[in-house]
């Protein structure tokens, strides 16, 4: 029997230069080495759900906490639907942060994290889901 597989992350957008920035991180580690993503990962038994599995990921992954280092206002979430299989599970929350909110300097699973404008997103190798989860984010807060 397959054992499923929870998992979360948080997506930070700020509008700059006329247009919505994302907030990636180049992955060290495997599966997604080398490939471009969002803070975040697995739910484990002490997240009391995904939103909390999210802000410890972030919290992990770049040392913001989402409580109080990102004064955002949180514009959305998606649930992964487009995986129809019942062992897999991901919600991204999505949040809009002021314009001049900075890159996080603490990155641990990153070899790089950097605001990257969504018309350049081509340019990059983007982990699994990502784009498609920018998607919804565009069209349902442009």
């Amino acid at each position: 029997m397959k054992i499923p597989y929870k998992g979360a992350g948080v997506a930070l957008f700020k509008k700059a230069d006329g247009e919505y920035q994302v907030l990636l991180g180049n992955r060290k580690y495997k599966p997604q080495a080398g490939k471009w993503s969002i803070p975040g990962g697995g739910y484990e038994l002490k997240d009391l759900t995904l939103f909390t599995a999210a802000g410890r990921e972030l919290k992990e992954e770049t040392g913001l906490d989402l409580c109080s280092d990102v004064k955002a206002v949180q514009i959305g979430e998606t649930v992964t639907d487009y995986i129809r299989l019942p062992f897999f599970k991901w919600k991204t929350y999505m949040y809009e942060v002021p314009s001049d909110f900075p890159v996080p300097t603490e990155i641990r699973e990153f070899s790089e994290m950097k605001f990257i404008p969504i018309s350049k997103l081509g340019d990059y190798k983007l982990a699994f889901g990502v784009k498609r989860e920018i998607k919804k984010f565009l069209k349902n807060y442009k």
